[in-house]
């Protein structure tokens, strides 16, 4: 189960390989693009690995080629949830986990507030991704919790990483905090 830092988790080793999932829209982008300035590991939004720049998506085999390639190099940070997809193989590789669990009410604010924009963690651009895949992540959103949040709890159930749920904006800069001092101190 994931809990804010669980106490059981390992605190050893050094951090080199970082998950962020969570629902669309509830920040897992911004989240890894800050891990990733703090300890310099590239990071892969698995949006781009699915998603082309037309809005049609890899095949399964393909995805999942990606991603086991992906997850043999030194050091990454990963975001998207992608919870069907190969979450327990990245969830075993990793060395933290992060849990970005916000409400859905917040995650359905934060996409209707960014449609139409350009973002470097999408191959597409909202204003071209039509209304049957709008209406397509948004019932994806609405059902995260009943779907993909048991699935995350799943994966996560044994594996060693350390794992941290993050449920507000405040949460995050502890995070960072948390993650900096933690590699500092190898």
């Amino acid at each position: 189960m994931l809990g804010h830092a669980d106490a059981g988790c390992d605190t050893g080793g050094v951090i080199r390989k970082v998950c962020v999932v969570g629902n669309t829209a509830s920040g897992k982008s911004y989240l890894a693009n800050r891990i990733d300035q703090a300890l310099r590991l590239p990071v892969t939004h698995l949006d781009r690995l699915y998603w082309a720049s037309d809005w049609s998506h890899a095949s399964r085999a393909g995805f999942l080629a990606a991603h086991q390639a992906l997850l043999a190099n030194d050091g990454w940070v990963i975001d998207g949830c992608f919870a069907e997809f190969g979450l327990a193989d990245r969830f075993r590789a990793a060395d933290v986990i992060v849990f970005v669990d916000r409400p859905v009410s917040a995650c359905v604010r934060r996409a209707a507030s960014r449609r139409g924009t350009r973002r470097d963690d999408l191959a597409g651009d909202d204003a071209t991704m039509g209304w049957r895949l709008t209406l397509l992540f948004l019932l994806e959103m609405i059902l995260f919790p009943i779907i993909d949040r048991p699935r995350i709890f799943k994966a996560a159930n044994g594996c060693h990483a350390r794992r941290y749920r993050i449920t507000s904006w405040s949460q995050e800069d502890a995070l960072i905090d948390t993650l900096v001092g933690a590699d500092a101190n190898r």
